[in-house]
């Protein structure tokens, strides 16, 4: 029996009100859980997770094994922003008890600001965040510890919200995108990392400002820098995309903008990169779907579904922390990707052993970029 309380959504614009309980919001249920026995409870453990991270798998078998053994105490819901055909596939092999639910709109992910996996946050039913952290170090005494603080217990209904939208036509999904090759907006948004969407033959390029530009200049963050001035601007660039060559892209940015490039060079520790692109992979390794995101990353591994070798350099030199260089290989062709960041020599096996490209560290001389505004 579903248990969560549907709230339909009719058109593109509609508000959404939630209800005085409701904490969470899901986008599908795949499964209520087997085990938890009760109608109603004082706390709710959110586990972000996904299919590919191996750690989130074995934090799932030991929450398994807690909710067992605390059925009446606290509900687990394992939140993913996979496909829902991904996520049956996997159950279908590595079947849980546990409730599972999707985030298509990403809004339950970001408002928590998850940026690694495994995750886990428990609430009280009235909402008050009580506990944060990997799965695994949320211990059996402290869900008995915050049950007896609790206020009154509400049912997985009241506490999570599943949204379900109405279908719309093409034309009102288009109601959003430019009628002209390019079009730059600011954003209300902030995003720490940028965002690359494509729908509808757009692109879109959605962060802050110096990040928009680090990717269009195939650089890392840290080779850029910036005016004052322009320190908090953030905006959505949308570009048809057989437009959106990055080094024209950038012309058109710069010019829209009015703003000034100049570059030095400075000497220094980067990652460098050598391949031809014989052995990159196709885009059928992975398929998420259009409507999920590019990337799912973790504390440390990165997969990317239909995704450029630009893209994958600037996520890694963000990830990283540091300038990658590779200057013997240019392609603009779409990949799907699957590597380890975290470590640095399995890193290297993954990009050999996977695509074939040699990385190493070297001290090397790399561009540097200043951005200003140009004068009235």
């Amino acid at each position: 029996m579903k248990w969560f309380r549907v709230l339909t959504i009719v058109g593109v614009f509609s508000l959404i009100i939630p209800s005085m309980q409701a904490q969470i919001r899901i986008s599908e249920e795949i499964q209520p859980s087997s085990l938890a026995t009760s109608d109603d409870y004082k706390l709710y453990l959110i586990d972000f997770w996904a299919t590919w991270c191996g750690p989130c798998v074995s934090a799932k078998k030991y929450l398994t094994v807690m909710q067992r053994q605390l059925k009446s105490d606290f509900y687990i819901v394992s939140l993913t922003q996979e496909s829902p055909e991904t996520v049956r596939k996997f159950l279908k092999k590595n079947p849980t008890e546990l409730a599972i639910a999707i985030d298509y709109d990403k809004e339950t992910f970001q408002r928590h600001k998850i940026k690694s996996l495994p995750q886990a946050v428990l609430y009280s039913s009235d909402g008050r965040k009580l506990w944060e952290g990997h799965p695994a170090n949320l211990k059996v005494e402290d869900i008995r510890k915050f049950s007896r603080i609790s206020t009154s217990p509400v049912s997985p209904a009241d506490f999570i919200k599943l949204e379900s939208y109405a279908k719309v036509s093409d034309f009102e999904k288009d109601v959003n995108l430019p009628d002209v090759d390019l079009e730059i907006r600011k954003s209300d948004q902030s995003r720490e990392i940028l965002s690359v969407t494509s729908k509808h033959g757009y692109t879109a390029y959605e962060g802050h400002l110096k990040s928009i530009m680090a990717f269009l200049l195939g650089a890392s963050e840290n080779q850029i820098s910036m005016d004052s001035g322009l320190s908090n601007d953030f905006y959505v660039i949308s570009v048809k995309n057989d437009a959106r060559k990055n080094r024209q892209l950038l012309k058109h940015v710069l010019k829209q903008l009015k703003l000034r490039l100049s570059d030095n060079s400075t000497k220094g520790e980067v990652l460098y990169l050598e391949a031809d692109g014989s052995k990159f992979w196709g885009t059928d390794q992975i398929d998420w779907g259009q409507n999920n995101p590019k990337y799912l990353i973790d504390d440390a591994q990165i997969q990317a579904d239909n995704v450029t070798f630009d893209e994958i350099k600037y996520r890694l030199g963000y990830l990283l922390d540091m300038p990658v260089i590779a200057e013997t290989l240019e392609d603009n062709n779409e990949h799907d990707w699957q590597l380890h960041y975290k470590y640095y020599e399995l890193m290297k096996s993954d990009l050999m052993d996977n695509y074939g490209i040699k990385a190493e560290k070297r001290i090397l001389s790399y561009p540097v970029y200043k951005i200003q505004k140009k004068a009235p």
